[in-house]
């Protein structure tokens, strides 16, 4: 139990020092002093800085899939199960930890090594697939216009991940208060909804 929560305090420690930092700036020695312990404690429970940097995005990204494939309405129609992923991944990313969603714009900023060796497995390729059945069913179907799948989830994900990059970095501002206020994920959801709604379904 102990070592559960030395880990979860230096991976909490560790997130706000990748945050503002980056993985070359971050420091072992801030982040010990952030989480008071020993540093020897982090190598205890970590091999290097890379490692505890790693385990923090693995964490993240693991969640992602299981979340949507556990939620998604199997027995409904494409569309349903459109707006459960597009309402999946507002709800998840809008109520990620703000520090995590820097330090994911740190990492592409940097070349985007560990997002291609981590969320390309734990979240792009198997949503990939997921997608890829979902379109090709509802345009069978004739529910959706002749789109583009893996294209069109990019387009979803990138307007979503950005949206919340744009709400932190305007967050202290008279126009970042006015819009996103307290209803800004429930009115964000529903317009993102009805912007891909008009734009893929069928007529």
């Amino acid at each position: 139990m102990e070592d559960i929560s030395t880990q979860q305090k230096i991976k909490k420690a560790a997130l706000k020092e990748f945050a503002h930092y980056g993985l070359e700036g971050a420091r072992v020695d801030r982040i010990a002093q952030k989480a008071k312990i020993n540093k020897a404690m982090i190598y205890y429970h970590f091999k290097s800085k890379e490692d505890l940097y790693e385990s923090i995005l693995t964490e993240f990204y693991r969640e992602i899939v299981p979340g949507v494939t556990a939620d998604l309405p199997k027995d409904k129609g494409p569309d349903v199960q459109l707006e459960a992923i597009v309402t999946f991944f507002i709800d998840f990313i809008g109520g990620v930890d703000q520090d995590l969603i820097r330090m994911m714009l740190r990492e592409l900023s940097s070349g985007g090594k560990y997002f291609k060796k981590l969320m390309l497995p734990n979240v792009i390729i198997p949503m990939m697939g997921v997608v890829q059945e979902l379109f090709t069913a509802g345009m069978k179907q004739g529910t959706f216009k002749k789109i583009v799948p893996h294209l069109t989830f990019i387009q979803m994900l990138g307007s979503i991940v950005f949206t919340n990059a744009i709400r932190i970095t305007l967050s202290d501002t008279d126009l970042g208060k006015m819009i996103f206020n307290e209803d800004f994920f429930e009115e964000y959801k529903k317009n993102l909804l009805t912007v891909v709604k008009t734009g893929i379904l069928a007529p």
